[in-house]
C-alpha cells in the first residue's frame, strides 16, 4: 500500500513539475527559433527610435558592447550620435545565409532601386545604398555583430563617379 502511495506521489510531483516548466521550455524554444532576419528587424527598430547606446546593446555580441563600453564617454555619444544620423531608416533585407551559428544578411534601402538626388556641388546624382550585417548566435539568440553600408553615386549627366571632383591641369607660364 505504501508504495502504491509514493508512486501517486511521485507520479503527482512529476506531472505537476512537468507541466508548469512546459510553458518556459516553449519559450526558450521560441527565441532559438528566432530567426537572423527578426533579430535584425528589431535590432535596426531599436537602433532608429534609441535615445542612448545602451538601448541597443541587448541586440549586439557581447564584444561589441564591451567595446562600447571601453569607448571614453564623450567619444562614445558623439559615436553613437553619428551611428544613429547615419542609420537608414527604411532597410530591407535582401537575403540570408546562415552557417551554424553565423549569419550574413545582405540589406537594401528602400526598395533597392537607385534614387536620383540633387547635390548642390555635384548637380543630380544616381545613388544606391546597400548593406551588409553580419550575426551570431549568443547565449540562444541571434546578435549583431558588423553591420556596414555602402552608397554608390553617379552623376545623371554622366557615367563617372558624382563625387569625384573635376580635373584641371595646371599649366606652366
Amino acid at each position: 500500500m505504501n508504495s502504491k502511495i509514493r508512486l501517486a506521489a511521485l507520479s503527482l510531483l512529476t506531472s505537476t513539475l512537468a507541466s508548469s516548466m512546459l510553458p518556459s521550455m516553449c519559450l526558450a524554444e521560441e527565441a532559438t527559433k528566432a530567426t537572423p532576419e527578426s533579430a535584425y528587424r528589431t535590432y535596426h527598430q531599436a537602433m532608429v527610435n534609441a535615445k542612448t547606446y545602451k538601448d541597443v546593446t541587448p541586440y549586439l555580441v557581447a564584444k561589441a558592447v564591451k567595446e562600447m563600453e571601453d569607448t571614453p564617454a564623450e567619444e562614445r555619444k558623439m559615436m553613437f550620435g553619428m551611428l544613429k544620423e547615419l542609420c537608414p531608416k527604411d532597410v530591407r533585407i535582401v537575403s540570408s545565409q546562415i552557417d551554424g551559428e553565423k549569419a550574413s544578411l545582405k540589406l537594401v534601402v528602400g526598395d533597392g532601386k537607385p534614387v536620383i538626388v540633387d547635390r548642390p556641388i555635384f548637380g543630380k546624382t544616381k545613388e544606391e545604398t546597400s548593406g551588409e550585417c553580419t550575426m551570431f548566435v549568443e547565449n540562444g539568440q541571434w546578435k549583431v555583430d558588423k553591420e556596414s553600408w555602402k552608397t554608390k553615386s553617379s552623376s545623371v549627366d554622366s557615367a563617372g563617379p558624382a563625387d569625384a571632383a573635376p580635373k584641371t591641369e595646371a599649366k606652366q607660364p
